[in-house]
């Protein structure tokens, strides 16, 4: 470990300690996006965010976004991004943050869906290898069917000097890959947003795929057998519009 790591770590450990001992005031929600804010800050990381030209419907119903995954740390730049989403299938705390955790459960999700909770999920199978992308399990787009709630594929993107970053779910390795690559860009891709309605869970689950590989320019599986046709071209990278980044709120 160089000094220069040595010393990341040390600021990243003093950040996570201070967020325990010193948590953000105010709501839950502003704790968890403050606390988020904080950690990636503390690794030296700032989120760009790709917003589509068509803006996310308003609904009586919450958003179920739909993404890949990237690191284990993704949830942290998407609560920076969308502000009171929950988090399916992730701890109460990650990386010291309190996070709006609900279990990866299809009935679970659409209750919150139906409470106007927006919900992110992250339904691609297993660890992927290369370049590509994982297939995405219909699964927990049946919530989306359920609940009548639109499906907002977002894509994920991390870009550092020590490449690729860790393909998982693993926080230390997360943690250390970014202690090591000074001055990353977490990229958030928020992609035009897919009606529910008449859609089957599967054909949802793929649409979103190809829209996250298309958004980063990355392979996506061929569709399986069984799969059906897909309802309606791919949504493609283009339309995405104004780039931002976060600040502490």
């Amino acid at each position: 470990m160089t000094a220069a790591t040595s010393s990341t770590w040390l600021r990243v450990g003093a950040t996570v300690a201070a967020g325990r001992l010193r948590p953000p005031v105010g709501s839950s929600r502003r704790r968890s996006v403050c606390g988020a804010a904080r950690v990636l800050t503390g690794l030296g990381v700032r989120v760009e965010v790709h917003v589509p030209a068509t803006a996310w419907p308003r609904t009586g119903t919450g958003l179920l976004l739909v993404s890949n995954t990237a690191t284990a740390l993704d949830p942290l730049a998407l609560l920076t991004v969308v502000p009171g989403a929950a988090v399916a299938g992730v701890p109460h705390r990650l990386a010291g943050v309190p996070v709006p955790a609900v279990p990866a459960v299809s009935a679970r999700i659409a209750t919150h869906l139906r409470l106007g909770t927006p919900v992110s999920v992250r339904p691609e199978e297993g660890v992927r290898g290369g370049a590509g992308l994982g297939r995405f399990s219909p699964a927990l787009l049946a919530a989306a069917v359920d609940a009548g709630a639109a499906v907002c594929p977002v894509a994920v993107r991390w870009r550092g000097a020590a490449s690729p970053p860790p393909v998982g779910r693993s926080t230390v390795a997360a943690m250390r890959w970014l202690a090591a690559s000074p001055g990353t860009v977490a990229e958030v891709h928020l992609l035009p947003a897919l009606s529910s309605a008449g859609a089957t869970p599967r054909e949802l689950a793929t649409t979103a795929e190809y829209a996250v590989a298309a958004a980063l320019e990355i392979p996506s599986p061929a569709p399986s057998r069984g799969s059906g046709p897909l309802p309606g071209p791919a949504p493609s990278a283009r339309g995405v519009g104004r780039r931002g980044s976060f600040s502490e709120a």
